[in-house]
């Protein structure tokens, strides 16, 4: 058994790198081999991690920038731009899709607030998975692919406000009604007070720092961490603090080169994220977890696209587009595990929710990478049975 923490991380790594490459053949994700890698290094198989603490510490980190690049992309702007067939088509995903994972959770004996947060993470589709396989095909800028970008940038505002009400929520156990308004009032008022310095300050600061390449970089990580830890100081959490410190930068001129730079280390961390959460499933629970995991995930697979087709159907969009658009936003996010994941953290869901959402992850992110590759064969297959989708003066792609 390895004794130091870097033997420790080189090995995990090692490891990672010989499944990524087999994920890879397989044409899946990265994200689903990093899950694995957790799974063989942790206590269901060989017990390879011993410093949890420090692995954790890295975890944090990845969901840090994670949250701190999605708050940086976070422009309201570009929605506006798209209309309101990306709302439509998001918040009917929202209202359905939810229900249903709260009924299917109470089904299964979960407490309310565990089945809300199930309903609502099957909301979520993912950002990573679907920019990936829409700029390896090169149709990012097809309109299902505008439309399909148009409802993640959606996804991550919503899946602000969810983080934010589970911290809320989460750090009211035992508070009082008053307590929580203080909470969200020194919330409010940091939220303030960044919203004015980054309409005041920060353009001519960023601006200096801009000619050299390295100050930006160190500014930008120095911002987001700093004020992800204000926000944990004040009651909150990283993950929040993450989030407005990326949207207090989102409308800054450089707000995509912080974005790029940032990237590959996010990358590093997020891959230990991962690793970190896959250490943490345990096939005890597997039993409990596979049944749910199985019905809320052909909710995703097959819901979504439906409520898609319909939602952009009723806009007077081809059936084409609709069908394609749907099938890009057929799995839950890595902020579905996100989401759960600090619920569990903060006590509002048990385990076994914590195991089910993991799996619906794997399942549906290995599935729609399938669909999202064979999409057009999977159209001229269901093609003739989509007309219901379709009207007539369809807006052609």
């Amino acid at each position: 058994m390895t004794e130091t923490i870097f033997a420790q991380l080189s090995l995990v790594l090692v490891i990672a790198a010989v499944i990524s490459i087999f994920v890879r053949l397989l044409k899946q994700p990265l994200i689903l081999g990093y899950i694995l890698t957790g799974i063989i290094v942790g206590p269901a198989l060989f017990h390879l991690i011993e410093a949890k603490e420090a692995f954790h510490a890295f975890a944090e980190i990845g969901i840090a920038l994670l949250l701190f690049i999605i708050g940086l992309g976070l422009n309201a702007g570009v929605i506006r731009s798209l209309g309101k067939v990306v709302l439509l088509a998001a918040f009917s995903i929202l209202a359905i899709i939810s229900t249903l994972g709260f009924i299917v959770g109470t089904a299964f004996g979960f407490m309310p607030k565990e089945a809300i947060i199930v309903g609502v993470a099957l909301f979520f589709s993912s950002t990573i998975i679907i920019l990936k396989v829409l700029t390896d095909k090169k149709e990012q800028n097809r309109l299902y692919g505008r439309i399909a970008i148009g409802v993640i940038l959606v996804d991550d505002i919503v899946a602000t406000l969810a983080l934010v009400a589970v911290a809320a929520i989460g750090s009211s156990g035992g508070m009082s009604f008053g307590e929580v308004a203080l909470l969200l009032g020194k919330g409010l008022g940091l939220g303030a007070i960044l919203a004015a310095v980054s309409t005041q300050i920060l353009p001519r600061v960023t601006k200096a720092f801009a000619s050299s390449q390295e100050l930006l970089f160190l500014f930008t990580i120095a911002w987001g961490l700093g004020i992800a830890t204000l926000f944990e100081m004040i009651g909150f959490s990283l993950e929040v603090g993450a989030l407005f410190a990326g949207v207090s930068l989102a409308s800054l001129p450089y707000a995509i080169e912080m974005s790029a730079r940032l990237k590959p280390l996010r990358d590093f961390f997020l891959i230990l994220f991962f690793i970190t959460l896959g250490e943490t499933f345990g096939f005890s629970n597997l039993g409990d977890a596979l049944v749910p995991a199985l019905i809320l995930s052909a909710i995703v697979l097959i819901g979504k696209p439906i409520l898609v087709m319909a939602s952009l159907g009723l806009m007077g969009y081809t059936k084409f587009t609709s069908f394609k658009a749907g099938i890009h936003l057929s799995q839950i996010s890595e902020f579905s595990i996100l989401l759960v994941v600090f619920a569990h953290e903060t006590g509002l869901v048990s385990p076994e929710v914590n195991a089910i959402i993991t799996l619906v992850a794997l399942i549906t992110i290995a599935v729609s990478t399938y669909l999202m590759n064979y999409d057009a064969q999977l159209y001229k297959v269901f093609h003739k049975y989509l007309r219901p989708f379709e009207k007539k003066g369809v807006k052609a792609d």
